[in-house]
């Protein structure tokens, strides 16, 4: 007799070259081109998404009397800005050594300030990692300019000096390492979905033509049936990686070819190597799960019309997740993001998100043996279901009768 894990290689590599074999797997490897468009808009919009959940913000280190100025220039200008778009102020009392509360500030982790504005309405300094000609500073100095002017009409002063805010570079802040690490977590969710979406799914109908055809009786009745589940989810996986090694192969080449001068995404804070690493591993703990999940579904169905019913509430299912997701990388230390890394068919895409932004390793070695007991869970729970539902009734529970007599 052999061992259940013995059982499923011999499943999995006979539907493994099944599949590799066949004159659809190179239509399948073409799949990617129709789907380019899809990932390009979803990029663009989880862009957006990443601007908005790390706006900009310029800490302003001023008494109460010069912040008042500034606040109340500030709320006039919404209304031509809009607030989407004009930068959020906050006040910091001034310290003793004003240079290193300006460094204090925009390390500081929690506040992700961008820049930090000195020397209030009279004497302002900008300092941060913003651009000489760009959106903060012109900003900064419109609000400046508003404040004086609105001196002029209080009567405190006689004339309106030109403004021009003297700006201190800086390599980068928190408020702008923020920003690169949410749009990386964002375009890393987004990969992770579309390659899941696109194959997973397939394995809806994995079990429907050989249960037309009756060969799932004839591998029930010789082997286990959570050996013939665990056989052909573990297959598929191999397929998938396969066709996503010619792609990223494709990728490459054509990167080298017609964009020399492409720019890397931002970096993550766990690093490039190993945020390729749990790129790797969340897609294939996403696929498993997934997978087992639409193979417990699918193997219900009695035909490959009820496959395609299924079909749609199962699409919709993954869009919930994957904006359950994306919600909860606006804010990976919330209860909404601990939630999001529990829940196990949303954990692989919030860990991916948590990488990209924090640097701490052990929440993901918890995180890959929490999903990896889901899979175990759920492969036990469809072929459970199978045996109950499908073996038992029909013909095919009079054979398995007789195959074990």
């Amino acid at each position: 007799m052999m061992t259940n894990m013995q059982a499923a290689f011999v499943v999995g590599r006979r539907d493994f070259t099944a599949t590799v074999y066949s004159r659809t797997f190179f239509f399948f490897l073409l799949g990617p081109l129709v789907i380019l468009a899809f990932s390009v808009g979803m990029g663009t919009l989880s862009a957006r998404m990443a601007e908005r959940d790390s706006r900009s913000t310029v800490a302003v280190v001023a008494n109460a009397g010069d912040y008042r100025e500034i606040l109340a220039a500030h709320e006039r200008l919404k209304s031509a800005f809009g607030t989407e778009d004009l930068v959020d102020i906050v006040q910091a009392e001034p310290d003793y050594v004003v240079s290193d509360q300006v460094g204090q500030l925009l390390q500081a982790p929690d506040k992700k300030v961008l820049a930090v504005l000195t020397g209030g309405v009279d004497h302002p300094r900008l300092t941060g990692a913003v651009s000489d000609d760009g959106s903060v500073r012109r900003q900064v100095s419109t609000i400046i300019r508003d404040a004086r002017e609105h001196r002029i009409l209080s009567g405190h002063h006689l004339a309106v000096p030109p403004v021009d805010v003297p700006l201190v570079k800086v390599a980068q802040s928190a408020g702008s390492l923020a920003a690169e690490r949410s749009l990386t977590s964002r375009l890393g969710q987004t990969l992770l979905f579309m390659l899941t979406v696109f194959l997973a799914s397939m394995l809806l109908s994995n079990l429907a033509e050989e249960k037309s055809n009756k060969v799932i009786e004839v591998l029930a009745a010789a082997i286990p049936v959570d050996a013939i589940f665990a056989g052909k989810l573990g297959s598929m996986l191999l397929v998938s990686l396969l066709g996503i090694a010619v792609w990223t192969t494709a990728g490459i080449v054509g990167v080298e070819l017609f964009l020399p001068v492409a720019h890397a995404p931002p970096p993550p804070a766990v690093g490039w190597p190993i945020f390729l690493a749990l790129v790797f591993l969340y897609f294939a703990a996403n696929y498993l799960l997934l997978g087992a999940l639409f193979l417990g579904i699918g193997s219900q169905a009695n035909s490959i019309r009820e496959v395609q019913t299924m079909a749609m509430p199962v699409t919709m299912g993954q869009l919930l997740i994957f904006f359950f997701a994306q919600v909860a990388a606006g804010s990976i230390n919330s209860l909404l993001g601990i939630a999001g890394a529990i829940f196990p068919f949303s954990s692989p895409l919030t860990m991916i998100a948590r990488a990209a932004q924090t640097p701490e390793l052990w929440p993901h070695a918890a995180a890959l043996v929490w999903q990896a007991l889901w899979v175990w869970l759920t492969v036990q729970l469809g072929a459970s279901l199978f045996r109950s539902n499908v073996m038992k009734s029909g013909s095919g529970g009079a054979r398995m009768k007789k195959a074990k007599a």
